[in-house]
């Protein structure tokens, strides 16, 4: 078929798969060809779609629901769609870039633990702006990334703790090969350490953001001979899995144990005690990432890498360690 149209392999090969690199009337005269040599593999659409592509490794109450609910919002007012692309904790990665190759999307917005180089690769091929956020590697050149100020905010909630008199804080931290999880951690024994605290790995427990991980973990540390008076759950979804855990064990939350979760989401204020935990910005995220993408297919200059702040939202769930003793 290359001879037919006149053009090298590599040139039909642009053509069936939709790349680019290859002139509007090239490409025209290479699908005449395959359309009369009875090619009937369908040829994957040039035209950019006018929708955003959000994509996360599953879908749980830990911060994708408020990515989805907020990203949706802000490419509605830009005048395009929400798709989100689930990749069922990375067992079906490949088929879904694939589709959002397929799709051609204005931009893509990840939301997950890493990103080979052959997906990036995939959506440059292309030219798919991408927003990755809370990037574990550095930002490329074809790349934008959002994070939040994480390590401060792990500093704050653990001298939270300890300016209520708390000195058992333990962590449950998420999985650490992420850039949330060494950060927040990071932020914890630094203020432990700034303090003159020991780090103990008594009081280090591992999560994963999910349930079943935190709800263990939090086994694990209130069933120390010295259990923690305080501890610090990287995500709200481990926090209220801390709270199942104490209650188990009909330890009475907010006067026997003090809690500080992260993210801010449902239920964590309507929580009996209502959670003290870190704000994290969803609806700032995603009209950041919504506006970059936008930005770049108008092409104007963006900000690569943007670091927003987050805040310490202080409720009934902390305590004085005084009242701690006292229950």
């Amino acid at each position: 078929m290359a001879k037919l149209a006149g053009v090298s392999s590599s040139t039909v090969s642009k053509v069936i798969n939709g790349r680019p690199g290859v002139s509007e009337e090239t490409r025209q005269s290479v699908e005449a060809v395959l359309a009369d040599s009875g090619y009937s593999h369908p040829l994957v659409s040039t035209k950019v779609s006018q929708t955003i592509e959000l994509v996360v490794e599953y879908i749980e109450n830990n911060g994708t629901i408020e990515m989805i609910k907020n990203a949706s919002h802000w490419a509605l007012e830009r005048g395009c769609a929400l798709t989100v692309t689930q990749t069922d904790f990375g067992r079906r990665r490949d088929e879904c870039f694939r589709g959002i190759i397929d799709r051609n999307p204005l931009g893509v917005i990840v939301q997950m633990f890493d990103m080979t180089n052959e997906e990036e690769t995939l959506l440059q091929s292309r030219n798919i702006p991408i927003v990755i956020v809370d990037p574990v590697a550095p930002i490329g050149s074809n790349e934008m990334g959002i994070s939040i100020d994480n390590w401060t905010v792990g500093f704050q909630a653990t001298e939270h703790f300890m300016s209520l008199g708390h000195r058992r804080i333990a962590v449950i931290t998420g999985p650490m090969g992420t850039q949330s999880a060494v950060a927040r951690y990071g932020g914890y024994v630094a203020a432990l350490m700034r303090a003159g605290l020991d780090v103990d790995r008594q009081l280090i427990a591992s999560g994963d953001y999910l349930p079943d991980r935190g709800y263990k973990a939090a086994c694990e540390l209130l069933d120390r001979d010295d259990p923690p008076t305080a501890i610090f759950a990287c995500n709200d979804l481990t926090a209220v899995n801390v709270y199942r855990a104490a209650r188990k064990r009909h330890i009475v939350l907010g006067e026997q144990l003090s809690v500080v979760g992260f993210d801010n989401v449902y239920p964590a204020q309507y929580l009996m005690p209502s959670l003290t935990t870190v704000n994290q910005p969803f609806n700032l995220i995603a009209k950041k990432a919504v506006d970059m993408i936008i930005a770049v297919r108008n092409g104007e200059e963006v900000e690569r890498h943007v670091v927003l702040p987050t805040s310490l939202v202080i409720r009934e769930s902390t305590v004085k360690l005084n009242q701690v003793v006292a229950g």
